[in-house]
């Protein structure tokens, strides 16, 4: 009895240690971003934009949601496909965005040597595959250890949004959102953030180009308050004469989708509408109505899959565009979100 109280003591001691350590490792590497960081800045060194452009925003879904894949997070029970199929996948993405030929690309659930995607830099994949453009990048997701699933951990993530562009900006900043999860969620360091790019047109005018990627597994008033910050920092500008345009996966529906019940009742993620009441001060959104442009991981990709609306644009007044248009991926071949084009002429 008294070496079997022993070995529970010790196995308890041992259990309480390694919890210790790893909150304090938590602590110790928390990512803590500023309200503000530039990411790149040189108001001398900036390119005079043409009087239209092509701006295309997609979540690549970091290369590992191809149409094979289920996922944890959303009612599935996978962690991560093959390395040859997370190869694959980011090769095919880099083929369609080179197809596409635009001027500005907005990527979401951008990689830098992260556990789920076989520590491949993915940054340095697109730097290689588009020298002529200019990437910038800032962090949403940066955590040392996800300890979830327990039975295939996540383990190290470093994920983000990235801006390609053809034209050089003055400025690009890394906007934190306020919003913010619950501990012990909060630990794993998911930190949304609006990344932006100011650019000077022929005119003298200011355009600021965004890139967003809302929270998707809201604990509580986590999207409105994303889209607050977001509607506030717009008018703000258009204030002030500048010109916005913002793309993005926004894990909201825009204004005119009717989801259905499917949608909208997921138990493990369950897309809402996007609060218009703040953005439509200052612009409007423009999205593509005839397609959807993502689809559910409860499983893999099938014809019975939950599809959605949550990719698409915010225009400020005074811009005029072409129609929004889903541009690529079909069936959800290597992400589980479809690129999104749209024309402005500025």
């Amino acid at each position: 009895m008294r070496l079997l109280l022993k070995t529970v003591l010790c196995v308890a001691s041992l259990l309480i240690a390694a919890a210790v350590i790893f909150l304090s490792a938590g602590v110790i590497s928390d990512f803590r971003p500023d309200e503000c960081e530039i990411v790149y800045e040189n108001p001398q060194a900036s390119d005079v934009f043409p009087d239209s452009l092509k701006v295309v925003t997609w979540n690549i879904g970091y290369g590992g949601l191809g149409d094979d894949m289920d996922f944890f997070y959303d009612g599935g029970t996978r962690m991560r496909c093959s390395e040859e199929r997370t190869r694959e996948n980011l090769a095919g993405i880099i083929d369609e965005l080179k197809s596409m030929d635009a001027d500005i690309y907005l990527l979401q659930e951008v990689d830098e040597c992260s556990r789920r995607t076989y520590r491949i830099n993915e940054l340095e994949l697109l730097r290689e595959a588009f020298p002529g453009y200019h990437l910038y990048f800032a962090y949403n997701y940066k955590s040392f250890f996800v300890p979830i699933p327990l039975r295939e951990p996540l383990g190290k993530v470093a994920s983000g949004v990235a801006i390609l562009s053809r034209y050089l900006p003055e400025k690009v900043e890394r906007l934190a959102y306020p919003s913010r999860f619950p501990f012990p969620v909060s630990m794993f360091n998911l930190k949304r953030c609006l990344l932006s790019a100011e650019y000077r047109l022929a005119d003298g005018s200011r355009l600021v180009v965004g890139n967003t990627h809302d929270t998707a597994y809201d604990t509580g008033n986590m999207r409105a308050q994303e889209t607050d910050f977001l509607a506030r920092w717009a008018d703000s500008l258009v204030l002030a004469g500048v010109k916005v345009l913002v793309g993005g996966d926004w894990n909201q529906y825009p204004p005119g989708y009717f989801p259905s019940g499917d949608e909208t009742d997921n138990p493990y993620f369950a897309v809402e509408p996007l609060d218009m009441s703040g953005l439509i001060v200052s612009g409007r959104v423009e999205y593509d109505a005839g397609e959807k442009t993502l689809r559910y991981l409860d499983r893999p990709y099938s014809g019975g899959s939950i599809l959605s609306v949550t990719d698409y644009f915010f225009i400020s007044e005074g811009m005029e565009t072409t129609k929004a248009e889903v541009c690529g991926n079909d069936g959800f071949r290597h992400s589980d979100h479809k690129p999104v084009a749209i024309g402005v002429f500025l």
